[in-house]
Protein backbone atom coordinates (compact mmCIF):
# COMPACT_ATOMS: atom_id res chain seq x y z
CA UNK A 1 0.00 0.00 0.00
CA UNK A 2 2.63 2.29 -1.47
CA UNK A 3 -0.14 5.08 -1.35
CA UNK A 4 -0.93 5.02 2.14
CA UNK A 5 0.26 8.00 4.52
CA UNK A 6 0.30 7.98 7.61
CA UNK A 7 -0.90 11.22 8.48
CA UNK A 8 -3.47 13.63 5.99
CA UNK A 9 -2.10 16.11 3.86
CA UNK A 10 -4.82 19.50 2.54
CA UNK A 11 -5.63 19.57 -0.93
CA UNK A 12 -7.15 23.03 -2.17
CA UNK A 13 -8.97 23.68 -4.77
CA UNK A 14 -11.23 20.69 -4.97
CA UNK A 15 -15.30 20.61 -5.27
CA UNK A 16 -16.55 18.70 -2.42
CA UNK A 17 -14.64 16.95 -0.01
CA UNK A 18 -15.21 13.33 1.83
CA UNK A 19 -14.00 12.51 5.28
CA UNK A 20 -14.32 8.71 5.81
CA UNK A 21 -13.72 6.50 8.90
CA UNK A 22 -13.83 4.72 12.07
CA UNK A 23 -13.82 6.59 14.93
CA UNK A 24 -9.73 7.02 15.40
CA UNK A 25 -9.58 7.53 11.53
CA UNK A 26 -11.59 10.26 12.10
CA UNK A 27 -9.91 12.25 14.90
CA UNK A 28 -7.09 11.77 12.31
CA UNK A 29 -8.88 13.97 9.81
CA UNK A 30 -9.78 16.84 12.83
CA UNK A 31 -6.76 18.86 11.29
CA UNK A 32 -8.37 18.99 7.83
CA UNK A 33 -12.54 19.09 9.14
CA UNK A 34 -10.80 22.57 10.90
CA UNK A 35 -9.64 23.50 7.70
CA UNK A 36 -12.69 23.09 5.87
CA UNK A 37 -14.58 24.43 8.42
CA UNK A 38 -12.53 27.47 8.47
CA UNK A 39 -12.66 28.15 4.39
CA UNK A 40 -16.91 27.38 4.50
CA UNK A 41 -16.02 24.82 1.89
CA UNK A 42 -18.01 22.00 1.14
CA UNK A 43 -18.06 18.59 3.03
CA UNK A 44 -19.57 15.68 4.27
CA UNK A 45 -18.26 13.07 6.65
CA UNK A 46 -19.32 9.38 6.28
CA UNK A 47 -18.81 7.24 9.40
CA UNK A 48 -17.68 3.59 8.67
CA UNK A 49 -18.66 2.24 12.05
CA UNK A 50 -22.54 3.37 11.47
CA UNK A 51 -22.45 2.51 7.74
CA UNK A 52 -22.80 -0.66 6.11
CA UNK A 53 -20.23 -0.94 3.17
CA UNK A 54 -23.11 -1.06 0.71
CA UNK A 55 -24.35 2.19 1.82
CA UNK A 56 -20.55 3.31 2.09
CA UNK A 57 -20.17 2.54 -1.85
CA UNK A 58 -23.37 3.94 -2.32
CA UNK A 59 -21.99 7.48 -0.82
CA UNK A 60 -19.27 7.23 -3.03
CA UNK A 61 -20.98 6.34 -6.24
CA UNK A 62 -23.32 9.80 -5.86
CA UNK A 63 -20.49 12.32 -5.46
CA UNK A 64 -19.79 14.96 -8.02
CA UNK A 65 -17.12 15.38 -9.87
CA UNK A 66 -14.28 17.44 -8.16
CA UNK A 67 -15.33 15.80 -5.14
CA UNK A 68 -11.81 14.83 -3.34
CA UNK A 69 -12.10 11.61 -0.68
CA UNK A 70 -10.09 11.01 2.50
CA UNK A 71 -10.47 7.67 4.23
CA UNK A 72 -8.72 7.10 7.48
CA UNK A 73 -9.19 4.04 8.95
CA UNK A 74 -7.37 0.69 10.33
CA UNK A 75 -5.30 -1.42 7.75
CA UNK A 76 -7.65 -4.00 6.93
CA UNK A 77 -10.71 -1.34 6.62
CA UNK A 78 -8.44 0.58 4.74
CA UNK A 79 -7.53 -2.42 2.12
CA UNK A 80 -11.42 -2.91 1.49
CA UNK A 81 -12.48 1.10 1.21
CA UNK A 82 -9.75 1.66 -1.45
CA UNK A 83 -10.68 -1.36 -3.40
CA UNK A 84 -14.31 0.14 -3.40
CA UNK A 85 -13.18 3.75 -4.31
CA UNK A 86 -10.87 2.42 -7.23
CA UNK A 87 -13.52 0.22 -8.74
CA UNK A 88 -15.84 3.16 -8.60
CA UNK A 89 -12.99 5.16 -10.39
CA UNK A 90 -11.30 7.61 -8.10
CA UNK A 91 -7.91 8.17 -9.07
CA UNK A 92 -4.74 8.48 -6.96
CA UNK A 93 -5.15 12.34 -7.59
CA UNK A 94 -9.00 12.20 -5.82
CA UNK A 95 -8.01 10.24 -2.75
CA UNK A 96 -6.12 10.09 0.26
CA UNK A 97 -5.71 7.44 2.18
CA UNK A 98 -4.26 7.52 5.96
CA UNK A 99 -3.81 4.07 7.83
CA UNK A 100 -4.41 4.34 12.03
CA UNK A 101 -2.79 1.84 14.08
CA UNK A 102 -0.38 -0.63 12.67
CA UNK A 103 0.03 -1.36 9.12
CA UNK A 104 0.68 -5.14 8.18
CA UNK A 105 2.59 -6.06 5.71
CA UNK A 106 1.94 -8.23 2.83
CA UNK A 107 4.67 -10.07 0.93
CA UNK A 108 4.15 -12.03 -2.66
CA UNK A 109 5.70 -15.63 -2.77
CA UNK A 110 8.25 -15.96 -6.00
CA UNK A 111 7.51 -19.51 -6.30
CA UNK A 112 4.48 -20.47 -5.07
CA UNK A 113 2.55 -16.92 -5.92
CA UNK A 114 0.92 -16.89 -2.41
CA UNK A 115 0.37 -13.59 -0.55
CA UNK A 116 0.90 -14.20 3.15
CA UNK A 117 0.64 -11.59 6.03
CA UNK A 118 3.93 -10.91 7.70
CA UNK A 119 4.24 -8.63 10.94
CA UNK A 120 5.05 -5.03 10.60
CA UNK A 121 8.22 -4.54 11.81
CA UNK A 122 9.78 -6.71 9.01
CA UNK A 123 11.62 -4.40 7.08
CA UNK A 124 13.32 -4.85 3.30
CA UNK A 125 16.22 -7.55 3.45
CA UNK A 126 14.82 -9.44 6.48
CA UNK A 127 13.66 -12.86 6.19
CA UNK A 128 10.83 -14.66 6.73
CA UNK A 129 9.02 -17.88 5.32
CA UNK A 130 6.05 -18.25 2.92
CA UNK A 131 3.32 -19.12 4.91
CA UNK A 132 2.54 -22.00 1.59
CA UNK A 133 5.43 -23.55 0.90
CA UNK A 134 7.69 -22.29 3.51
CA UNK A 135 10.30 -21.05 1.30
CA UNK A 136 12.67 -18.76 3.19
CA UNK A 137 11.80 -15.15 1.14
CA UNK A 138 13.51 -11.33 1.43
CA UNK A 139 10.92 -8.84 1.49
CA UNK A 140 11.69 -6.10 -1.30
CA UNK A 141 10.92 -2.97 -2.47
CA UNK A 142 8.47 -3.76 -5.11
CA UNK A 143 4.94 -3.27 -4.58
CA UNK A 144 2.30 -4.60 -6.46
CA UNK A 145 -0.95 -2.70 -6.57
CA UNK A 146 -3.14 -5.37 -7.63
CA UNK A 147 -1.79 -7.77 -5.31
CA UNK A 148 -1.64 -4.98 -2.92
CA UNK A 149 1.57 -6.86 -1.77
CA UNK A 150 5.67 -6.50 -1.39
CA UNK A 151 7.73 -9.45 -3.51
CA UNK A 152 9.32 -11.62 -1.82
CA UNK A 153 12.61 -13.08 -3.52
CA UNK A 154 14.32 -16.01 -2.51
CA UNK A 155 16.74 -15.53 0.41
CA UNK A 156 20.55 -15.90 0.32
CA UNK A 157 21.82 -17.62 2.61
Amino acid sequence: MNDIKNEPIFQPGKRHYVLCGDEEGLSSLKLIKEILLNDQLSFEEIHLKLECSSEVEKKFEMQKIGTFLYVAAEAKKLRKIKSTAGKLGYTSDETQYIIVGEEEKRIFCCRCHFVSSVDHTLYRDKHVNCAACSLQLVLSDHYSPVKDAYLGNVAQN
